[in-house]
């Protein structure tokens, strides 16, 4: 693909871009867990969506964002403590990842349609995962009105002109070619490139009573640097550091599921 997208911008920056920003938009799916419990089938545009549920049915609603080339079941280490706590739990599998069909996708796609899903749902608790808090940052900012108690944001992108500038580094793409596809990205989102900001993004979040954001100080795909400066923009915030976990890892953690744990275990008890 180097070599391809290199012969490309030189014949053509436009087409350069164009097969750029198609990467950039082809998640690759991630081998499948077999704590995943298919529940549902939701359809979405030209998508069949896998829903998954755990729990109880009641009041109390944990909705669980993954990222960018994950799924459902990177969440599998953490459902337990949440069941255990009362919450029943709902997860998708987002447009062309997991188990849902695949096609043609965006970055910015399961957003539009976790809107839809939230406002049936309206959970109680969400835990997104790097890019899903994205996704979630965006539906809140455009639902004011949509009221969540907790958000655990475990890692979280900072600015998405990062993205470009590693891809871009890493295919070498030229300046003209990088221009190029910056324009398509801003076309596809309608925001300017520098909007696209999670710090900018929280900052207008009035509709969260709390969020924590956990990030590991050695996660090599988005970098500590970028939740700090998203901590420090989230008024309602709160950073927990941790140290020696991957990106996925974190997910794994009994540092990160005792802490989930601990902060929803009061809300069972608020009932008795």
């Amino acid at each position: 693909m180097k070599l391809i997208l290199r012969l490309l911008q030189i014949l053509s920056s436009s087409l350069g871009s164009r097969v750029a920003y198609k990467y950039m938009n082809s998640p690759k799916v991630r081998k499948l867990r077999k704590s995943e419990e298919k529940v549902d089938k939701v359809i979405y545009n030209n998508f069949t969506i896998y829903k998954y549920q755990w729990g109880t049915e009641n009041n109390k609603i944990a909705l669980l964002v993954h990222g960018w080339e994950g799924r459902a079941s990177n969440f599998a280490s953490i459902i337990k403590s949440l069941t255990n706590n009362g919450y029943k739990v709902i997860a998708y599998d987002a447009p062309a990842h997991g188990r849902s069909s695949k096609g043609n996708t965006n970055m910015f796609e399961f957003s539009t349609f976790l809107e839809s899903e939230l406002k049936k749902s309206l959970p109680d608790l969400i835990i997104s995962h790097s890019f899903g808090s994205v996704s979630t940052a965006t539906v809140l900012r455009k639902n004011p009105n949509l009221k969540i108690n907790l958000w655990f944001m475990i890692t979280t992108p900072y600015r998405f002109i990062s993205r470009v500038n590693d891809m871009s580094e890493y295919f070498r793409l030229n300046s003209k070619t990088k221009n190029k596809l910056i324009n398509r990205i801003q076309k596809d989102t309608q925001e300017s490139i520098s909007q696209l900001d999670m710090a900018i993004y929280c900052e207008e979040l009035k509709n969260v009573e709390k969020a924590i954001i956990v990030h590991s100080k050695t996660d090599k795909i988005l970098p500590i640097e970028g939740a700090r400066e998203v901590a420090k923009s989230f008024k309602k915030s709160k950073l927990i550091e941790l140290n020696n976990l991957g990106h996925y890892a974190i997910l794994r953690s009994n540092e990160l599921n005792e802490i989930i744990r601990s902060n929803t275990a009061h809300k069972v008890e608020n009932l008795y």
